[in-house]
């Protein structure tokens, strides 16, 4: 039977007005939600839920090719209780795949004893309980990418010629949320890639990774980052890229910057004494309000941007805007760092060595005084006792500073951490606090704990700021240092009898418990800080095992 609407429009099989009207707003919602750039994952789910109200089938899903001609299920809608979820092995699905090879929409099952009806229907059981499965294919830029399949159960009814017309209306809009998903993952690989580079401590290996990725997602031709130099004028210094053949482009550049946007030169036909060029595109990178340089990307003659590149090249703008302003922080912590720590140096240096240095040059000038004052008097003789002294004195003070010069140069480069181990560099340090400050110190390592060399750096400047602490202001007698390795974590803790201190108030200028937190959570781990006034400390650092 076939009717005809009101205006003369043919609702053939199974088509009413209000299934029409229906299906017509459902499409006009999807496409809304595409348009509007809605995640694409959301937009398969919508999907997979109005097709399943439409055709009045127990169950639609969306699934999408993925790398080794696995079929992933992204989404689901209806009662799927014999038909798996997540990832299906190659050929797991036999009328998704059937539908893939032939490229075009399939219906398996159907009732035996009635024909197949326009030659859709194959019967091929998909499941004991599923009574007809349709799949239609997802084209993305002309290639199969998914499936959406829709299927019943036994007694529910059967899939029509329709309801293939209708999931065929529906596969562009699913092509292009399977397109957009990929675009993103394209570019959250993009962005993984660049952050590896940039934790390699190479900002230029981070910015030619986002130039290669441009070049190879878009069909621009060549890709080149420029950054401002600092100090007056606009200088500018390339940065990274450069692939492929790059004409002249800092003029572009320098209007992107100037501008905060995007800038488009569109190139010229050509003549015989001039070749056509293709246009040029350059967006600035942007951290907040501040422009930070720019990437320019050359396309081939004749050859201009489309929608789809330039959304992907400003995305990946923003990821070489983000490398340079990490590795810009990255040196400034690196700066605030060596700062911090030449004046720790230097303090050291004027409280411990410096003063022995004077103390051994003025026993060494009351020496002297005595044997000029016994060369003046004719008839005396310096006794032994009065030089032994000053002598003894001196002999003392040098124990000191080779002693202090000893510690410092252990903080600065702790090579037994390198060469032999944390244990080692833990145990030199104890006993550095013993002979130093009298301090009585208790220590138990156990075995090398099996953790990451940057884990192992964290846990030992954690254990020497602590210890310095304890020695220059607890005024404690007592120490007790613990490694504990456990399964999946690696435990130090310091404990001290000393004064303490208010755990939870701020200590302004004093940077050494937030430096220790800061060193714990770069490695994964905790720091906790238990400590009252008059009832001692104690810091417990926590990291990860190393598998």
């Amino acid at each position: 039977m076939i009717a005809f609407g009101i205006h003369g429009h043919r609702y053939g099989h199974g088509f009413t007005p209000v299934r029409w009207r229906r299906r017509r707003t459902a499409l006009a919602e999807v496409t809304e939600r595409v348009l509007v750039g809605e995640p694409g994952d959301e937009v398969l789910r919508l999907i997979a839920h109005r097709l399943r109200e439409l055709l009045g089938a127990d169950l639609a899903r969306i699934m999408v090719l993925e790398p080794g001609d696995v079929l992933a299920v992204r989404a689901t809608d209806g009662t799927p209780d014999a038909i798996p979820r997540g990832l299906l092995t190659p050929g797991g699905s036999a009328p998704a795949r059937r539908a893939i090879r032939a490229g075009r929409p399939t219906v398996s099952g159907g009732e035996p004893e009635r024909p197949n009806l326009f030659g859709l229907f194959r019967r091929v059981p998909h499941d004991t309980a599923l009574a007809c499965v349709l799949d239609a294919p997802l084209l993305v830029r002309g290639q199969t990418a998914g499936v959406i399949e829709v299927a019943t159960r036994r007694g529910g009814r059967r899939l029509t010629r329709a309801d293939v017309k209708t999931v065929r209306m529906f596969a562009e809009p699913a092509g292009l949320a399977v397109a957009r998903l990929r675009g993103r993952e394209q570019l959250r690989r993009v962005a993984a890639t660049a952050a590896a580079a940039a934790g390699q401590g190479s900002v230029r290996r981070a910015l030619d990774s986002l130039a290669a990725a441009a070049v190879a997602r878009t069909t621009a031709a060549s890709c080149t980052v420029y950054l401002l130099e600092p100090g007056p004028g606009a200088v500018l210094r390339m940065a990274g890229g450069g692939h492929g053949h790059t004409p002249p482009s800092r003029g572009t550049a320098l209007e992107a910057i100037a501008g905060a946007t995007p800038v488009i030169r569109h190139g010229g036909t050509g003549t015989r004494e001039a070749p056509a060029r293709g246009a040029v595109a350059a967006w600035p990178l942007l951290r907040g309000t501040t422009v930070i340089g720019a990437m320019c990307c050359h396309f081939p003659a004749g050859r201009r941007p489309g929608e789809t590149d330039m959304a992907v090249l400003e995305v990946i703008a923003g990821h070489a805007a983000c490398a340079v302003e990490t590795d810009r922080q990255r040196a400034a912590a690196r700066e605030t760092a060596v700062r911090e720590e030449r004046q720790r140096v230097s303090r050291e240096l004027h409280d411990s060595v410096s003063q022995a240095l004077y103390g051994i040059a003025l026993g060494a000038r009351t020496a002297r005084e005595l044997l000029e004052r016994d060369l003046a008097e004719p008839t005396g003789v310096v006794e032994l006792a009065q030089l032994a002294e000053p002598i003894e004195y001196i002999r003392r003070l040098a124990d000191v500073a080779i002693a202090e010069t000893r510690t410092l140069l252990c903080q600065l480069r702790p090579e037994s951490l390198e060469a032999e181990g944390l244990v080692a560099a833990l145990t030199q340090h104890v006993e550095t606090l013993r002979d130093r400050y009298g301090i009585t110190a208790e220590a138990t390592f156990g075995s090398e704990p099996e953790t990451t060399p940057e884990a192992k750096h964290a846990l030992y400047r954690i254990a020497q700021e602590s210890l310095h602490n304890i020695a220059k202001h607890s005024r404690a007698r007592n120490v007790t240092l613990h490694l504990l390795s456990g399964p999946d974590t690696v435990t130090l803790t310091v404990a001290d009898d000393g004064v303490g201190f208010d755990s939870q108030g701020t200590f302004p200028g004093h940077l050494g418990l937030l430096s220790m937190h800061e060193r714990a959570r770069e490695v994964g781990g905790t720091l906790l800080v238990d400590s009252r006034p008059g009832q001692g400390s104690r810091i417990r650092a926590t990291v990860p095992a190393e598998p």
